[in-house]
């Protein structure tokens, strides 16, 4: 199981040296989108708290955070200029690069992936108690994409188990009704809808299982980086002052998201707040800032999309860069 960062707050709070926040006194304004993975959850929280607090403000942006309805639509409403900021899936992002899309990760805040499998009753002690069980997954379903590759690693044929297809709105009541044994989900978000109506949900990640591909990060248009570098370094960094602020108080950064989004469940996003936090670094990037990618964990996730269409053979380097993360 993860363990508590209990040292992250004292490595990311290199966010908030002196003479960081609020650096740019001269900037040119600009008015800008961020355009969410989905609607409104806990691994939100940052930006939201960003702007209640002037932080994209103090460095120039008028910044709107927009829900999304999909990782695969906010790479493509990035990659088309219609938003200028996105968040979504690193996997499905780097689906999207390599079959043309003119895109880069500029920082990652869950680069251990929340991406598993839950079930109702006891935790699954091996992958292996899968075989003979019907999976319920969504077409196109980002937290799906790494189970073939754990299947293999543990073993696991794969006519040894079955999957159907459900409507992403029906998964998590498919299993709350048992039509499934198993759904694979986001940690903080389709299991917390699980959970919240049954108690006995339990979850297992995938990285528990030796595989770890990243989670959401913020990317641009690689044009963007290019001819305004600046601008996608303030963005960062006001992004990552909003990530530090909810880290130190979740409470503030809970009350930014409910302001915005009244209508999302309170409970849901308490209960999210400390589980995103725990995936915000993972074995090799540990001891980095906050939003720091690690080549490794970009070649285990590149590995792994292959199986869901990944083309070509670029290098890691390819699909992100550090260059905007501050590192003092």
């Amino acid at each position: 199981m993860l363990r508590p960062l209990l040292a992250f707050t004292v490595i990311a709070s290199v966010l908030l040296a002196p003479g960081l926040a609020g650096a740019q006194t001269s900037t040119e304004r600009v008015s800008a989108t961020l355009r969410l993975d989905w609607v409104p959850g806990a691994h939100h929280i940052g930006p939201l708290l960003a702007v209640k607090h002037g932080y994209y403000a103090e460095e120039g942006l008028d910044l709107k955070v927009q829900p999304g309805r999909g990782s695969g639509l906010t790479v493509q409403a990035v990659a088309a200029g219609n938003d200028l900021f996105g968040f979504a899936d690193a996997g499905l992002m780097a689906v999207a690069l390599s079959k043309g899309a003119p895109l880069i990760m500029v920082s990652n805040i869950t680069p251990t992936g929340p991406s598993g499998i839950i079930t109702l009753g006891r935790k699954l002690a091996s992958p292996k108690e899968l075989e003979g069980k019907t999976l319920g997954v969504a077409a196109g379903d980002a937290s799906f994409a790494a189970f073939p590759a754990v299947a293999r690693k543990q073993g696991i044929a794969p006519a040894s188990y079955r999957v159907v297809t459900v409507e992403p709105a029906s998964k998590a009541p498919a299993l709350l009704e048992r039509k499934v044994d198993a759904i694979p989900g986001f940690r903080f978000g389709d299991y917390l809808r699980v959970f919240t109506q049954n108690k006995d949900a339990k979850f297992t990640l995938y990285s528990e299982w030796g595989v770890n591909t990243l989670g959401n990060g913020y990317l641009v248009a690689t044009s963007l980086v290019k001819t305004k570098p600046d601008l996608v370094r303030r963005f960062v960094r006001a992004t990552g002052r909003g990530w530090q602020h909810a880290i130190k108080d979740p409470a503030a950064g809970i009350a930014a998201l409910m302001e915005a989004f009244p209508d999302t469940n309170r409970e849901f996003v308490r209960l999210g707040m400390p589980m995103v936090i725990e995936h915000m670094q993972s074995a090799a990037t540990r001891g980095k800032p906050l939003g720091w990618m690690a080549e490794e964990d970009w070649k285990n996730t590149l590995q792994i999309m292959k199986d869901r269409g990944l083309e070509g053979d670029r290098p890691p380097s390819a699909f992100y860069t550090n260059e905007f993360v501050p590192t003092q």
